[in-house]
């Protein structure tokens, strides 16, 4: 029986991958986040926690064998202007819960970095061992992460993986934070208001499913001997004004698109390789992004009439 853990298990691709997780066999799954109670939807023993505060949740890792860790309390426009933020909320609290890993003799750490930022600028595609040169404050502690559970790993024989995921959308993300432009897009046409594009619209992402990324995270289960990092990525990119067209032969509503100047802390193109993943598991297929779309689309709507 393997036990595994999430930190930060209240989150939007972390409820997704507790999802994936609870139908997996011979596992026993444990939950942590800030929230009071757990609203993962998932029936697994739930604990709130503190990561400012390591003696007081050092004993429940023990004898826990995977941990998967999606805590993080900013987005990369939220410390643009302010980096003393990814400190004191992100780095800091994961070096933490790192130093109990290490006592607690956990065996593996998956952790999920952020593809969007840690390359920084680029051109052609980009894999795994591609530079990586971030420039806002988000990715680059998302990158000093990754170089500390390399240095755990040395030091206490944590092994690692690193899921460098792209931008991800799919049914209950907050966008109240600032993450999410599909989401957030629907959200806006369902309410009848505009939808508003930083920038001219070239903008170039990979956009990926959530159910896709947690079922790839799987991968860490029957890998708790190595470490590696993975491009988590879909089969193509598309600019803003791609999604936005999309959209229109998705959506049933009319709609108009306002566009404002650009921000600063946006990466202008990525395109991510997600060969190394892929190959690993030939069967998995991708969620095209006609039907993400639109699953996430129905699913908003659904919503909207639950509440009217």
């Amino acid at each position: 029986m393997m036990k595994i853990a999430i930190v930060g298990s209240n989150g939007f691709i972390a409820k997704h991958l507790a999802s994936a997780l609870s139908k997996v066999a011979n596992t026993e799954l444990f939950l942590f986040g800030r929230s009071q109670s757990n609203l993962s939807g998932i029936d697994a023993t739930y604990k709130l926690i503190d990561l400012n505060q390591p003696e007081s949740f050092m004993h429940d890792f023990k004898g826990i064998d995977l941990v998967y860790y999606l805590s993080s309390d900013s987005i990369p426009s939220s410390s643009w202007h302010n980096p003393y933020k990814e400190v004191e909320q992100n780095l800091l609290p994961f070096l933490n819960f790192m130093e109990v890993a290490a006592k607690q003799n956990i065996h593996k750490v998956a952790f999920v970095s952020s593809a969007g930022t840690v390359y920084g600028t680029t051109q052609g595609k980009v894999d795994e061992s591609s530079a990586t040169k971030p420039f806002s404050p988000y990715g680059i502690m998302k990158l000093h992460m990754e170089h500390m559970l390399n240095y755990y790993k040395t030091k206490y024989n944590i092994q690692f993986d690193i899921y460098r995921v792209s931008n991800v959308y799919g049914e209950g993300q907050n966008t109240a934070k600032g993450l999410g432009i599909i989401n957030t897009f629907l959200e806006h046409i369902l309410h009848h208001q505009q939808v508003k594009v930083f920038g001219d619209g070239k903008i170039t992402r990979n956009y990926i499913y959530v159910k896709d990324v947690a079922q790839l995270m799987l991968h860490s289960i029957n890998n708790t001997a190595t470490s590696d990092i993975f491009n988590v990525s879909s089969d193509n990119t598309y600019s803003i004004n791609d999604l936005i067209d999309i959209m229109k032969k998705v959506v049933h509503e009319d709609f108009k698109v306002h566009y404002e100047s650009s921000r600063q802390s946006d990466n202008a193109f990525i395109d991510l390789d997600h060969s190394k993943i892929s190959t690993l598991h030939p069967e998995f297929k991708f969620t095209s992004i006609e039907e993400g779309i639109s699953k996430t689309y129905n699913y908003i709507k659904s919503l909207q009439h639950n509440i009217q």
